[in-house]
């Protein structure tokens, strides 16, 4: 009886610390997670899900990738590569993502593309950035070098903050915003792509054309 209680002891101890699973799915915090393939490593805590991943955060996104991390300790996820989210009214893809999920942070780091859908799901307005940090708790979101259009207009800007239940942005940094045959350039500007209202702020140029 004490040689065999030894040999458990012993197999215990020798017991793999990293986990294999094909075509899995497990709930995180504050949601689930999805892949063909899941390597979890139980002493870093560290998940790393491979081919087809998708996440679902609770009250929150959608997100598809190739490949996640996932520090379980932290609350942290990364996906490197080609990501896509999707969330009420929106559809946003990109390259390399970070999310801290109890900042409620998302974070895409190169080519973002932002669809926004009005009510009926029609697009309303498409926005190119160079980077996204996406608060999911107040619907804010940041973004950099951004490039917005909707129906004719057209602006640009160093930077700015989509309100996203407001359906407003609001621009600031070198703006200039073209409409058929008027260009304003200004500091700040805010645009209300559901009201397709404009204001510009600071410093505002206009040059227009007359037509004949």
């Amino acid at each position: 009886m004490r040689k065999l209680l030894i040999l458990v002891l012993c197999l215990l101890m020798f017991t793999p610390t990293i986990i294999y699973a094909q075509r899995q799915q497990t709930t995180t915090q504050s949601g689930k997670l999805y892949g063909d393939k899941f390597v979890y490593d139980m002493k870093t805590k560290l998940l790393k899900v491979e081919g087809n991943v998708r996440v679902e955060l609770k009250d929150g996104p959608k997100i598809w990738g190739s490949r996640l991390d996932f520090d379980q300790d932290k609350q942290t996820m990364v996906v490197p590569g080609a990501v896509r989210v999707e969330m009420e009214r929106l559809r946003i893809t990109g390259t390399d993502m970070e999310a801290a999920l109890k900042n409620n942070r998302i974070v895409i780091k190169k080519d973002v593309k932002i669809l926004s859908l009005d009510e009926k799901g029609n697009v309303s307005a498409t926005v190119n950035c160079s980077r996204l940090d996406y608060n999911t708790n107040t619907k804010e979101a940041k973004v950099e070098q951004v490039t917005v259009e909707q129906e004719g207009t057209k602006a640009t800007a160093n930077s700015g903050i989509f309100l996203i239940d407001k359906d407003e942005f609001r621009l600031s940094g070198s703006v200039v915003i073209t409409r058929e045959d008027i260009t304003l350039k200004s500091n700040e500007a805010i645009l209300n792509t559901k009201n397709q209202v404009l204001e510009a702020i600071g410093s505002v140029e206009a040059e227009f054309q007359v037509k004949e």
